[in-house]
């Protein structure tokens, strides 16, 4: 609407300006050239419009910009608007995504203030499952973090690698949204939210952190090793994938819509399932490549055989 009034407007100042100059009048060679008076005129009168216009549009874009801005505030105020005690609850959810019950519609704000772990906004409390950006946006800086502190105690860390390590991330977050919105379009869900896309895809992040936090307290910056670690990162890939699945399931937000009510069709239950397994593969790719725990030096091993070797002949010697 803002381009097309700008079109518009643009448009009717041109005419003006013709129109003033005298462009396209009838008349003959004394009536299209003017007289020096007559140019003299013109030309303040369209320096005087061109300023007009220059003023005009720039509150236009004021405007607009102005217009857009409290918009863009409410919707980031949407998906950041979390407490402590929802954070924790949401975090310790992607780690055990069960299905989470529905909030009655009888509950409002004050009812669901009285439980510190509810998420609240304008005064409906939200389902567990609704994405927020807070987490994911923390997942992701502390992801790239550990993964270049991981390249580091291993003696890979490049001054680059934590520029590199950021783009690749928004990258790869990009074309997982856009596949996502691709196939949910395939299937019917035309008006599945692109933010919401790309918060979901963002959670796996948070997953990623935690892995690389227990590599790192098991492994001390090497490969780490033990079925412990080897069942919890299954685990966690698992958990990453079956979260995405029950937002996916449970939000009609990105159901197929027919004739205003829910329709689930056969694709759309292809394209839910195979978006999580897809994340599964982005999460299992994201992973850092552990190093293995260098073995001790030859002349540090024969070292400490002679020392043996000594300690056991003066204890033969004592005991002779």
């Amino acid at each position: 609407a803002f381009l097309a009034t700008f079109y518009s407007r643009l448009h009717a100042c041109l005419k003006a300006m013709e129109s003033t100059s005298g462009f396209g009048n009838a008349g003959g060679p004394a009536g299209q050239m003017g007289s020096s008076g007559d140019v003299f005129t013109n030309t303040g009168l369209t320096d005087q419009m061109t300023s007009a216009m220059v003023g005009h549009f720039a509150r236009e874009i004021t405007h607009g910009s102005l217009n857009l801005w409290p918009q863009l505030v409410q919707t980031a105020k949407s998906y950041f608007d979390v407490t402590h005690g929802y954070v924790l609850r949401k975090v310790l959810w992607q780690m055990l995504p069960l299905p989470g019950e529905k909030p009655k519609s009888t509950d409002g704000e004050i009812n669901a203030a009285e439980d510190w772990t509810r998420r609240v906004y304008q005064g409906l409390e939200v389902q567990i499952e609704v994405p927020d950006a807070y987490i994911p946006t923390m997942g992701f800086i502390t992801y790239v973090i550990l993964y270049c502190l991981v390249q580091g105690l291993q003696e890979k860390f490049a001054p680059d690698m934590l520029s590199s390590m950021l783009t690749l991330c928004l990258v790869v977050l990009v074309l997982e949204t856009a596949a996502a919105k691709a196939a949910l379009y395939v299937a019917g869900s035309p008006e599945a939210p692109v933010v919401d896309l790309v918060v979901l895809f963002g959670y796996k992040y948070l997953h990623l952190s935690v892995q690389l936090l227990v590599g790192l307290v098991i492994g001390g910056g090497w490969r780490p090793t033990g079925i412990f670690y080897k069942l919890f990162s299954l685990g966690m890939v698992v958990n990453c994938g079956v979260a995405l699945w029950q937002v996916l399931h449970r939000l009609p937000r990105f159901h197929p819509v027919a004739s205003g009510q829910d329709c689930k069709t056969e694709l759309h239950q292809i394209v839910i399932k195979a978006l999580p397994a897809l994340q599964a593969l982005v999460y299992w790719w994201l992973l850092p490549a552990w190093a293995s725990q260098p073995a001790l030096p030859a002349m540090e091993s024969g070292i400490t055989t002679t020392i043996l070797k000594a300690a056991a002949a003066a204890a033969n010697g004592t005991g002779t």
